[in-house]
């Protein structure tokens, strides 16, 4: 892979442990196909930046650490909020899509929609894969099983408990942390809780790095 020439073993595990991760939770319908690319681009250390000259802005690549500032969030983005590579001008393959226009607030909350209802489906198709093994194997290993689950946590708890609960996921780092944050996030968003749907997305881009897909 020529975009990991030259980093450190360590580098390279990290960007190999988010890719995998991506794969799994992409699998799984816990992140959408746009989600996958978007962390994939910031694991290589593929920033987006604004042009000097103009509002138009380009995908380079930058030396140094693909870490991204925390944004600031917010549960109704502003005009020209930057929440995904599509609505910052990127198309799915990482190059700039040829537009001048400046992303609103509605299509910030379309791109949300799209992403909830892509997820859903795709865990609707694995949940029936697995079904189709057999009822024991599906007990086991059904994720939407465990979504349903923790979505009904989800609509009984605060707004602070959600919040707490999160940053205990990631402290407790366990074996299965990545999926469990992922179903975390997929469930808050399913809610219309984007800004603590924000704060779990955080937390699971730090933890794919950190842990092995399982």
């Amino acid at each position: 892979d020529n975009t990991q020439n030259g980093l450190s073993a360590y580098e390279k595990l990290r960007i190999n442990n988010i890719k995998r991760n991506n794969a799994k939770l992409r699998e799984l319908g816990l992140i959408s196909e746009l989600e996958e690319k978007e962390s994939n681009a910031m694991a290589e250390g593929k920033h987006l930046v604004k042009s000097e000259n103009d509002e138009n802005r380009d995908l380079i690549e930058q030396s140094g650490s693909a870490s991204q500032k925390k944004r600031k969030r917010q549960e109704n983005p502003t005009e020209g909020s930057r929440k995904s590579l599509r609505l910052q001008g990127i198309g799915t393959d990482l190059q700039p899509l040829d537009t001048d226009v400046i992303r609103t607030k509605d299509d910030i909350l379309k791109e949300r929609m799209e992403r909830v209802k892509e997820c859903r489906e795709v865990r609707l198709r694995a949940a029936k894969v697995i079904a189709a093994v057999g009822a024991e194997k599906a007990a086991k290993e059904n994720p939407t099983a465990t979504y349903e689950h923790c979505l009904m946590r989800v609509k009984s708890m605060t707004d602070k408990g959600l919040a707490n609960r999160v940053r205990a996921i990631e402290r407790a780092a366990g074996k299965h942390c990545v999926i469990k944050m992922g179903i975390f996030k997929s469930c808050l968003q399913d809610e219309g809780m984007w800004e603590l749907a924000e704060l779990a997305s955080e937390a699971l881009e730090r933890l794919k790095a950190l842990k092995p897909a399982v």
